[in-house]
């Protein structure tokens, strides 16, 4: 199972460095929608992870079909996903790591 990351030059380069090799860069949205079109469909990718701004620019049907995927995973990096990344996690494995 591998992680991808879909995001800024910043995020990717970053994650490039701690030896994520699925990092690819999107600046507008259509390329946003593209590669999470393409990783959603690799079946080798079980986490994937945008940026909070980056997921909250999708349109609302693909933001929902993340929000209910359990794999990959889709993880919201940001402060607003805490939550969420705890149901998804919770989700997937079938376990609340939390408690």
């Amino acid at each position: 199972m591998e992680i991808a990351v879909i995001g800024n030059s910043d995020a990717v380069i970053g994650f490039s460095l701690a030896g994520i090799k699925k990092a690819y860069e999107a600046t507008s949205e259509e390329e946003l929608v593209n590669k999470i079109n393409e990783v959603m469909a690799d079946p080798n990718v079980g986490i994937l992870v945008l940026h909070q701004s980056d997921y909250n620019r999708l349109p609302k049907r693909l933001q929902s079909t993340l929000s209910n995927s359990v794999r990959p995973t889709v993880i919201a990096i940001g402060t607003e996903q805490s939550t969420e990344m705890r149901e998804k996690i919770k989700r997937a494995i079938g376990v609340d790591l939390w408690k």
